[in-house]
């Protein structure tokens, strides 16, 4: 469903850019501890909030590790804390009246096993049928 969620970004940036210019943004993402990068799914959403008009620095984005704030403050269920990606990106307007948020949590890893698992049968029907793409 992350991947319908950034299809669906895609498609609002191009049909409406500027559309959030002057907002505000604030991105919180949390993953497992090891996980030491920022995460490449928060980096693609706030790539269709800056065409949306949006001005906002990759390194503005609050990375979560530590599992005590996980649970306190992202909520991240304890079993979990080894293995999960909870988004939030929330949006103001320059006058404070209107915001928007958007929020995506993954509790385990067991969805990115299934997605493998139907982009193969995706890429066998297509290899089957002998599609040019």
């Amino acid at each position: 469903m992350v991947v319908a969620f950034l299809a669906a970004m895609k498609i609002i940036a191009e049909q409406f850019p500027g559309a959030f210019s002057r907002y505000s943004l604030q991105v919180m993402e949390s993953h497992q501890t090891g996980k030491l990068d920022t995460s490449g799914t928060a980096k693609a959403i706030i790539s269709y909030f800056q065409k949306l008009g949006v001005s906002f620095d990759m390194d503005q984005i609050q990375m979560i590790r530590e599992p005590k704030q996980q649970i306190e403050i992202v909520g991240v269920p304890e079993e979990h804390l080894s293995g999960h990606a909870f988004h939030l990106y929330h949006l103001t307007s320059p006058d404070q009246t209107v915001s928007f948020e958007f929020q995506h949590n993954v509790c385990g890893r067991s969805i990115y096993a299934e997605g493998t698992v139907d982009a193969i049968l995706f890429l066998a029907k297509k290899v089957k049928l002998k599609a040019d793409k």
